[in-house]
């Protein structure tokens, strides 16, 4: 017999946000199944960084090995991502 429940997952329609999950009002949110909310903008600005558009695919993983380079130090210890080559390019 068993103790609990199987889990229950409620997917809203494409396009539908809903910004209260138990008394929490959130401003956004990047769990839902459809493609478009895969697509999350990651921006690099600062002193020496050329306007650049990366279409490829990258992931928010990405982010702490591209800043240690773009610092000359070494990344996190617990870095999973790849370096993003085009942030470093004119450097």
């Amino acid at each position: 017999m068993k103790k609990r429940s199987d889990d229950i997952y409620q997917v809203f329609e494409p396009n539908v946000f809903i910004n209260d999950f138990d008394g929490l009002t959130v401003a956004s949110s990047h769990g839902s199944p459809w493609k478009y909310d895969t697509y999350v903008p990651v921006i690099f600005a600062g002193a020496g960084l050329d306007d650049k558009k990366v279409t490829r695919q990258i992931s928010p993983y990405d982010i702490a090995p591209t800043i240690a380079a773009y610092l000359n130090i070494k990344p996190p210890s617990g870095a999973t991502g790849s370096l993003l080559s085009e942030v470093l390019v004119d450097r």
